[in-house]
């Protein structure tokens, strides 16, 4: 059992689905794939049983995104929040405890193993809608958001690891990134397949 993620899709057209190939454009997308791919091939052959929860940018206590990183702490502290994205595209954010309520569900329902899942996840938030939907519950000022432009991205690469890391996948947030809509809930013990 494994907890993946959306970056082997690679750039995509429409609402990610279950059964979209995996076309990774980054080598953190490229590792993705190849490791799910030789745990499917070893699951096919019977010498493991895996199945993969996929989910989106986490949300959630103690989690670590762009969103939570650079926009969330602003936010908060009633100050500007600078990210390099398109703050009105849409995009899934994925609630942590959501990630492992699916894994304990795939994992005790044999019928579910051999593939991956999408894990349920909320619809499609903007940058700007969560961070307004942030400030609200936060009881702060009103969210400022910036795009926080490319060449900063890249020169903040030449000192921060995390910076360099973000560049290959900007394209997750400048474009569209989008689950497909959330399956009705797996029961424990229901034997069903999707």
């Amino acid at each position: 059992m494994s907890t993946g993620n959306l970056y082997g899709y690679g750039r995509v057209d429409g609402p990610m689905t279950e059964q979209l190939p995996l076309r990774p454009l980054s080598i953190k997308g490229r590792v993705r794939a190849e490791l799910w791919t030789a745990a499917l091939a070893a699951h096919e052959a019977g010498r493991i049983r895996t199945a993969e929860v996929r989910g989106s940018d986490y949300l959630g206590a103690g989690t670590t995104s762009p969103f939570s990183v650079m926009v969330l702490p602003k936010v908060i502290a009633g100050r500007t929040a600078w990210i390099p994205a398109d703050l009105d595209a849409p995009h899934s954010w994925t609630q942590v405890s959501d990630v492992a309520k699916l894994l304990i569900a795939v994992a005790a329902e044999e019928k579910a193993w051999g593939r991956p899942w999408h894990v349920p996840t909320a619809p499609p938030l903007s940058v700007r809608a969560l961070a307004e939907r942030a400030a609200e519950l936060a009881a702060a000022p009103r969210a400022r958001v910036r795009v926080m432009p490319g060449v900063v991205l890249r020169l903040a690469g030449l000192v921060e690891p995390a910076a360099r890391e973000m560049l290959e996948v900007q394209y997750q947030l400048r474009e569209p990134f989008v689950l497909d809509p959330p399956p009705p809930p797996m029961p424990s013990g229901s034997n069903r397949r999707r």
